[in-house]
């Protein structure tokens, strides 16, 4: 199987599916597919039917042989439509990895290290990258909070670490940037995603590359979060190193 090959010096962009049907499911996974500027297809199973889940995961990676296949099971904790209690959510999650027909699972850090710890070490005995992720939807958590989170999802062995936050003002959509340039420095071996959401922070999903963000979230048509930009303005706008021209930052 593919995998998510990440390198915030380029960027990739990750499609979503947001689906509540599999017929419509199919259509979105075809036109993924087929799209050139969809590095990576995120299959978010959690607007359909939960006797759907494990079919949907089988016909995602069928129909996408050749695009990296990221399967997130967003629960109602962290702004998703699953209602699942965490034991459920963690059976859940142990099943996906037994189907083997993803390359990466999202593991909300919510959950605390000693359930994420296990996960992380059954997605990687399963050939499956784990990225464990954290959102904020009301607010923008302070710097070192950030920081901090994305090195504790390193340390308890995420294989990508993702954070993403709601600003209230621009200064916060800056705050997150700054987050990830820390944790990135601080944690070199874990790629890390990270956006600010909505309006205010719709710049970092164009620039976070920049910081230390190795991918970023656009849409071939149905949004999976707030914000996020049509997939082929990403890739037209998206910051690489060529743009930048940049050096390594340098050691105190």
């Amino acid at each position: 199987m593919p995998r998510l090959d990440l390198d915030p010096r380029t960027p990739s962009i990750i499609v979503p599916l947001f689906a509540h049907t599999l017929p419509e499911l199919a259509a979105q996974a075809a036109a993924a597919a087929a799209a050139p500027e969809a590095d990576i297809v995120e299959l978010r199973l959690d607007p359909l039917p939960q006797g759907d889940w494990f079919a949907a995961t089988l016909a995602a990676s069928a129909a996408m042989p050749n695009k990296p296949l990221l399967v997130t099971l967003r629960t109602v904790h962290e702004g998703g439509l699953a209602d699942l209690g965490d034991p459920a959510y963690a059976a859940t999650l142990l099943a996906l990895m037994q189907q083997h027909a993803c390359d990466a699972l999202d593991i909300e850090w919510r959950c605390g290290p000693g359930t994420v710890g296990p996960l992380c070490r059954g997605a990687r005995a399963s050939g499956i990258q784990a990225v464990v992720s954290e959102h904020h939807f009301d607010a923008t958590p302070p710097l070192n909070a950030m920081k901090d989170t994305l090195c504790a999802m390193a340390d308890a062995g995420a294989d990508i670490a993702k954070l993403a936050v709601m600003p209230k003002t621009r200064a916060d959509a800056a705050l997150l940037l700054q987050a990830t340039a820390l944790a990135a420095k601080a944690r070199p071996k874990t790629p890390l995603i990270t956006m600010s959401m909505g309006p205010l922070g719709a710049a970092t999903r164009f620039c976070g590359g920049a910081f230390g963000s190795a991918a970023t979230f656009g849409t071939l048509g149905t949004a999976s979060a707030p914000g996020q930009p049509p997939a082929a303005l990403l890739r037209q706008k998206c910051l690489n190193a060529a743009d930048l021209g940049a050096p390594e930052e340098a050691e105190p």
